[in-house]
C-alpha cells in the first residue's frame, strides 16, 4: 500500500468535543494543552495504512474519531485482525515502551481523525505530569487484560459458529435491550472472516444459516440482532 495523502486538521484538544469520561483524553488541561503543542492531527482516508507491521514506533497514535483495524499477517500470508480501535484508543504505547517493532498493522476504516506525538515529546510529557503517566499505566492493563479475554474466548470457542456469534454478540455488547439490537454492518464477509480465524466462505455459509434461523436480519445497511439470548445460547 502506497502512502496515503493527509489532510491536516487544526489542532485543540483542550476544547475538543470528542473527549469524554474515562478515556485517555480526559485528562486535565494542562496536560492536554501540551498535547496541543506536541501533537499533530491528520486525517486519514479509508484503507490508508497508519501503523505497519514490523516498523520501529516513532511515537503514539490517539484514534480521536472513526475506526481502525489491528491486524497481523499470519502463516502462508493470510491476515488476522486482533481489534477494532476507536473511540480515542491510544495504538503504539506498548510498543513504544519496549522500544520493539511494532507487531501489528494499523489500517483505517473510513476517515479517521487520528493525534500523532513522538517518542521523545511523550516520554517528556509523561516525565512532566504523573496523570499522564497514570493514564498510560491503566491503559497498559487494560490492553493486556483484553488481550487474555480475548485469547480466552477464542480458546474457549469449540467451532466457527460459536467464534461468529461471540464477535456478533460483542458488537452490541452495550446495548441495555434484548431485542431489536441493531448495529451498522461495514465489515466484508473476508474481514469477518479475519476475525475469527475462518474462511470467508465459511462466514457467507454461517450468516446465511442465521439469517434462515432468524437469528439475524439485514435491513439495509444494519445487521439486526432479534434476540441476543437466542445468540448467547450458541456461545
Amino acid at each position: 500500500m502506497g502512502v496515503p495523502r493527509r489532510f491536516y486538521a487544526p489542532r485543540d484538544c483542550a476544547n475538543c468535543a470528542l473527549r469524554q469520561y474515562g478515556d485517555f483524553c480526559q485528562l486535565p488541561d494542562p496536560p492536554m494543552q501540551m498535547f496541543d503543542v506536541v501533537g499533530h492531527i491528520t486525517l486519514y482516508p479509508a484503507n490508508a495504512a497508519v501503523v505497519s507491521e514490523g516498523q520501529i514506533p516513532r511515537g503514539i497514535h490517539i484514534v480521536c474519531s472513526g475506526r481502525a483495524k489491528l491486524s497481523v499477517e499470519a502463516r502462508e500470508g493470510k491476515t488476522v485482525i486482533l481489534k477494532i480501535a476507536g473511540e480515542r484508543d491510544l495504538i503504539g504505547l506498548s510498543a513504544m515502551f519496549s522500544g520493539r517493532p511494532s507487531p501489528i498493522t494499523v489500517t483505517t476504516i473510513g476517515l479517521c481523525q487520528v493525534k500523532f506525538v513522538e517518542h521523545a515529546d511523550f516520554m517528556r510529557l509523561l516525565e512532566s505530569d504523573n496523570r499522564t503517566a497514570v493514564a498510560c499505566a491503566t491503559m497498559l492493563a487494560r490492553e493486556v487484560s483484553n488481550a487474555f479475554g480475548d485469547v480466552h474466548d477464542l480458546l474457549m470457542a469449540r467451532s466457527s459458529t460459536e467464534k461468529l456469534v461471540r464477535l456478533l454478540l460483542s458488537w452490541v455488547e452495550r446495548e441495555p435491550r434484548n431485542r431489536d439490537l441493531r448495529v451498522e454492518s461495514e465489515f466484508t464477509h473476508e474481514e469477518i472472516a479475519q476475525m475469527i480465524g475462518s474462511s470467508r466462505e465459511t462466514v457467507t455459509r454461517l450468516l446465511s444459516e442465521m439469517k434462515r434461523k432468524e437469528l439475524i436480519r439485514m435491513e439495509g445497511s444494519m445487521l439486526v440482532i432479534p434476540n441476543r439470548i437466542a445468540l448467547q445460547a450458541i456461545a
